[in-house]
């Protein structure tokens, strides 16, 4: 079994006043929801062994608030396939996972991420109707041995949560 937590990247400032969408950066609020939900997953079981990331400027600083939050060391893979990828790319990247990892946090954005935990838990991604907020994080226990064994229909949602919630 491998644990995925799949973490959307926090709020971000509008899109208005920026010349390219991956240089936009986290609000204040987005900085804290980042901080509080990687505070959840460090009292996660595993703990977190691999984190893979868009190298968009949001998710570069929802990843640094996450890393904080665990008091994670390791380096981060910045996968730049994440940034707009569709449910399937998203899968190619878990393929790529160390084996040795045994929970992964993959932080990135809608609606690839949302198409990939639908997939992961119902068999397609078109098949289940989630919902990832910003900085929500969906926590999936994936019925494999290896990470390039994942594929639709192996997972199990264990959590969805959102940071609205823990206000």
């Amino acid at each position: 079994m491998k644990t995925l937590s799949v973490f959307r990247h926090a709020k971000a400032e509008r899109p208005e006043g920026y010349a390219d969408d991956q240089d936009r950066p986290l609000t204040e609020r987005g900085g804290k929801d980042a901080a509080a939900m990687g505070s959840i997953l460090a009292r996660v079981d595993p703990p977190v062994d691999w984190i893979v990331s868009s190298p968009s400027r949001r998710t570069r600083e929802t990843t640094d608030r996450l890393t904080a939050a665990l008091n994670y060391t390791d380096q981060v893979a910045w996968h730049p396939d994440i940034y707009a990828a569709h449910p399937d790319a998203l899968l190619a990247v878990l393929a790529a996972i160390p084996p040795s990892a045994e929970h992964a946090v993959l932080v990135g954005h809608n609606p690839g991420l949302e198409g990939l935990v639908a997939g992961l838990c119902a068999g397609a991604p078109d098949r289940l109707n989630v919902r990832l907020a910003t900085a929500a994080i969906a926590h999936v226990v994936l019925d494999v041995a290896y990470w390039n064994q994942a594929r639709w229909g192996c997972g199990l949602l264990q959590f969805l949560i959102r940071p609205k919630l823990l206000r």
